[in-house]
């Protein structure tokens, strides 16, 4: 197989030759990840990554590539179908979570495996089979506010795994094995309450968790109350349970936090949605201090996102992944995805076209960036589900697509090409099209090209050019 890199320019012109949209692109899909037809009869919510570079997935869809599945998968580090890992889940799974040993923690909207009762919350062994030692009694139940699936049913969204191996499992519920514990509860590791995790818990709904290096955990979500104490959609819990009162933060009210991902340095990047009437958190994705605070050299004077991220990680150079529903970014169009700079601007180097919203991403150790969701189409590739894409911290500059140029009857753009590849201009008259045309290619040597589509014969078009 050679290797082929795609670098996109989003330009569509108009009857009059005029460009609509320009925008030049440098980040490229990896194709080595081969899913075939990916996910059908649902979409893949999250993702969790096995050390040997095995990725768990997750979410309501019935098969991937073909293979029957129902609702959580195993996929090998090319993207196909491991078909060691069997598993029988009756319905959604919203998390999966990895153990030290290999078995895989799975939580979500579900009653059952196969034919056993497991309610919201389960073990499997690493072949997918249920694993009968993790005991969950009655499991989860109970409901607070609304849920997902817009009513108040009881509902699992996160799990994290404890460097002693405990088990957090947060979501929206009330009861554990008939012990009141709200939104958030602690199992030691044969599914047991572990009772020395400080109760009762929420108010409402835990959208995130997240284990920080020195073992506190930062909790995310819709609720204002934190063991009958208030606290704003977030907050930092010490190991014991007990919140760490020096740390206070606030997102306002109509306002849900999905997210967060730490930092180097302490401090924290955080996003979500907000409808709020108190002019806070309308950016959709904050950097908070150490202590919970804005801090306000992050994206300064920006507008930020202007729909739901739901999910974010950092880069090795510091550099942050943000997808869910965004459009646009400070007024700049995207599609559902963009890499920030540590500062909170825009990376203009790295703009993906995903046709559909996005839950989870990930970066692989090798600098790899995952992600999935409902989408089917990533830069005019058929992709159901889940994608991978190479640019990354780990992964060498590309070269920026110059001087893209629409005229009456040409359209033309430039670049440095790289002695012993080659470099074709590729057209299709819809994004929605992934027959793509492809033109003469042109050698490189070292200079700067300019490849050119003369005459125009369409009214509408949009091009990428291929490298190999």
């Amino acid at each position: 197989m050679f290797n082929k890199t795609i670098f996109k320019l989003l330009v569509s012109l108009c009857a009059c030759g005029a460009p609509l949209v320009v925008g030049a692109q440098s980040n490229t899909l990896d194709t080595t990840f081969n899913i075939g037809t990916g996910a059908a009869g649902g979409f893949v919510e999250s993702m969790a990554l096995q050390p040997d570079g095995k990725i768990i997935i997750s979410g309501n869809f019935t098969s991937f590539n073909g293979v029957p599945h129902g609702n959580v998968a195993r996929l090998n580090v090319d993207g196909s179908v491991d078909t060691n890992f069997v598993s029988d889940l009756g319905n959604w799974v919203r998390y999966a979570a990895i153990q030290a040993d290999g078995k895989i923690l799975i939580g979500g909207y579900f009653n059952n495996v196969g034919y056993e009762s497991r309610n919201l919350i389960a073990r499997l062994n690493s072949n997918g089979s249920l694993d009968p030692t993790f005991d969950v009694g009655t499991g989860l139940t109970g409901g607070m506010g609304v849920a997902i699936d817009g009513k108040t049913n009881a509902f699992v969204f996160a799990i994290a795994v404890q460097p002693d191996q405990k088990i957090l499992v947060g979501g929206n519920f009330t009861n554990y094995n008939g012990t009141i514990r709200r939104g958030i509860v602690r199992l030691n590791t044969n599914g047991v309450l572990d009772t020395t995790f400080t109760g009762p818990g929420l108010n409402n709904w835990l959208r995130s968790m997240r284990i920080q290096t020195n073992g506190q955990i930062i909790l995310t979500g819709w609720f204002t109350e934190y063991n009958n104490r208030p606290y704003n959609r977030m907050v930092r819990v010490n190991p014991d349970g007990i919140a760490d009162t020096n740390f206070n933060a606030y997102f306002g009210d109509l306002t849900s936090v999905y997210t967060s991902a730490g930092l180097p340095n302490g401090q924290m990047v955080v996003g979500g949605h907000t409808v709020n009437t108190n002019s806070v958190f309308q950016q959709e994705v904050v950097r908070l201090n150490t202590n919970g605070v804005y801090d306000t050299n992050f994206n300064t004077g920006g507008i930020g996102a202007n729909d739901k991220v739901e999910s974010l990680a950092v880069q090795a150079d510091g550099k942050i992944i943000m997808v869910g529903y965004p459009s646009s970014y400070n007024g700049v169009g995207i599609q559902n995805m963009a890499r920030l700079n540590a500062n909170g601007t825009l990376d203009p180097t790295f703009t993906p076209n995903v046709n559909n919203w996005i839950w989870t991403t990930l970066i692989q150790p090798d600098g790899k960036i995952l992600i999935c969701g409902g989408f089917t189409g990533v830069n005019g590739v058929s992709l159901n589900g889940i994608a991978r894409f190479t640019s990354s911290a780990s992964t060498p500059p590309l070269p920026i697509l110059l001087n893209p140029k629409a005229f009456t009857n040409r359209f033309e753009v430039s670049l440095l090409t790289e002695t012993g590849k080659n470099y074709a201009l590729q057209y299709v008259g819809s994004m929605t099209n992934t027959n793509w045309t492809s033109l003469p290619s042109v050698p490189g040597n070292g200079a700067i090209k300019t490849l050119t589509n003369s005459p125009l014969s369409a009214t509408n078009r949009f091009y990428r050019v291929l490298q190999n």
